[in-house]
Order: C-alpha cells, then structure tokens, then sequence
C-alpha cells in the first residue's frame, strides 16, 4: 500500500494511556485532518488531566502511521553537498551551521548520535567541522542507505528506541533530536534511552514544535506545529521538563534557533484551507502577499523579538544528564 492508495479502512487504530504519567484521565481539545499531505483520517487531539501532557488518541498504529510520510518528507531531503544551487547549498550550510554551534555552546566536540537523522544533513556538517565522531538512527530504510553510502559514518536503520541497537551504554557526549521527538511512539521510553546513553555529564538537545509560541495561540487547531497525524504529541513546558527530571535529564537552557517565516506561511495555508468558497480568492491573495520580499522584511523585526522572547514557532532544548554528586 502506498499513501496515495490509503483509505480510511486501512487506518489501524490504537488507544494509549498518557505517555509521561500513564493516567487516561484526558480532556478533548480539538480533531482534525492531515493538513499538510491531505491524506484520509480525522485525528483526535487530546490533552492529560493530570501532567498536562498533549497527544493523539486514538491515534494510528505505525503500520498505518508511516504511510503518512511520503517520500517528498524532510528525511529526503539530499545532504548540503549534493543540492545543485549555490545560493541554496549556502543557505542550508548557514541553518546546520546554526544548530551546531548552538550545540558546541555546552559541548565543543566527541562523540554525537543524531536520532532521526534522515539524510545526514546534520551529521555531515558536524563530521565536517572535524570536531566529532559521529552517529545516527533513522527508520528511513532509503534515507539511512543514502546518508551511510554519502558520509561512511555508521546509521542505524531503526526506530528509536530499540534495544536490539548496538549502542553502548555512556558512549555519547552529545545526543540530538532535531523536530523528532513529536513523532516517536514512546517519548518517555526515549529519554530513559537517551540518559542510558550519554555520558555524566553529556547533553542532550533536541528541537520540537513550541506548544507556548505566539502562532500556536494564534492559530489554534491551524496551528503548523499539530502536523495530524505525524505529530503524536505537543508539549507543555512543566510536563517537558517533569518528564525529563524523571529520566535524569536537566533542562538547562532553551532557545528559539529556528526562523519563523516559512513555518508562518504553513500557518497560513492551514487557516485559509477551510474558507468558504467565496472567500477563497481572498485567501490565495493573501498568501500571494506574504510571499512578497517586501512583506518578508517587513516582518522581520517582529519575527526576530519573538525568537528572544521564546515565542516562536520552534524550541531547542538543551538538557544536561548530571553527573555523579550533582545536584539539580
């Protein structure tokens, strides 16, 4: 089965208990489509009573689930060496550029794991800096070949975590996640592995759709950072950070890496999708506008104090795994 033949019929379903608390104490919050692909399915969004934890539920089984990531997904997407345009190639070098100085902020080098490391885009510019040994996991059977057979580094084609990895306990200074951790089954599961793994004293950093950002408020269940049905979970900040003192891990920073103005227009898409039909030439119009240079600068001042003030569109958590006689 491929996703342009899904049907309804195909979806399997599956009901889940809370993943940080195991309550199945839940409020509705809202149900919607797949905005983004237009694939079958009306999704339920549900929010934990007693954490606060946000999650689908009922939500589809992986057999089901991954029919929903088309090949066009971001784990496709070919390493900064092989895209053909110059001004492109410089533009993704500056945004993995970004990420990886923000990570040697706390760590300047050793050894890395990318979890969810689709192609290898991040991993080819931290091998490139020349500062780390590094590592991935990508379920993507085509995106881990690819990035093993570009970058000869090891990448593991699983879903995380999987015990039958062969990865060693405290063998990582850094492990990272970038726009992961909403799409694993288990997160929970995810930072025990994760504390399992790093060193005392290593870091774990990861980026996710910021459930506390201005857009979010905005837009509501048009919200980019949904994404029904890949996105299995939002996350308070409390709940986020309970959850990650239970496995060990410390948050000690977070900061808004990510620029807002692509993200923004998905919002947009999403909202004016369920005009009216008489209303749609007003919504084609208005995104035309957007994407006007001018309209881009125009925003730009906006969209940059919304960064300092940790209310755009994406958060990048950096949290510390202590070590031995620490305290929190």
């Amino acid at each position: 089965m491929t996703a342009e033949s899904l049907e309804l019929t195909d979806i399997v379903w599956e009901q889940t208990s809370c993943n940080f608390c195991g309550s199945r104490e839940e409020s509705p919050l809202f149900s919607g489509p797949d905005r983004l692909a237009g694939l079958p399915g009306t999704f339920m969004v549900v929010a934990c009573q007693n954490c606060g934890l946000v999650r689908q539920n009922p939500r589809p089984a992986w057999e089901s689930l991954q029919h929903y990531y088309r090949d066009d997904y971001v784990s496709h997407v070919p390493i900064i060496d092989d895209e053909p345009s110059r001004w492109r190639r410089l533009d993704r070098r500056w945004g993995m550029s970004k990420l990886l100085r923000a990570v040697e902020r706390v760590q300047k080098g050793g050894r890395l794991l990318d979890v969810g490391a689709g192609t290898g885009i991040f991993l080819a510019e931290a091998k490139r800096r020349g500062r780390w040994d590094v590592t991935g996991v990508e379920p993507s059977g085509r995106a881990a070949a690819y990035a093993r057979e570009r970058l000869n580094v090891p990448i593991f084609e699983s879903l995380f975590p999987n015990p039958e990895l062969d990865l060693l306990p405290e063998s990582f200074d850094v492990i990272t996640m970038w726009h992961v951790v909403e799409h694993l089954g288990d997160p929970l599961g995810s930072f025990r592995e994760v504390h399992r793994l790093l060193r005392p004293g290593g870091w774990f950093v990861f980026a996710i759709p910021n459930y506390e950002s201005w857009d979010a408020r905005l837009f509501g269940r048009y919200w980019v950072g949904w994404d029904l049905p890949r996105h299995l979970f939002a996350f308070p900040r409390p709940a986020l950070e309970d959850a990650l003192r239970s496995c060990g891990l410390i948050v000690r920073d977070t900061r808004c890496l990510a620029t807002t103005y692509a993200l923004l227009r998905h919002d947009l898409e999403f909202w004016t999708q369920d005009w009216s039909p008489r209303f749609r030439f007003w919504g084609k119009t208005l995104l035309k506008i957007y994407n006007l240079t001018l309209t881009r600068v125009l925003l730009m001042p906006t969209l940059w104090w919304l960064g300092r003030l940790k209310r755009a569109p994406v958060i990048t958590v950096f949290a510390r795994k202590e070590e031995a006689g620490s305290h929190a």
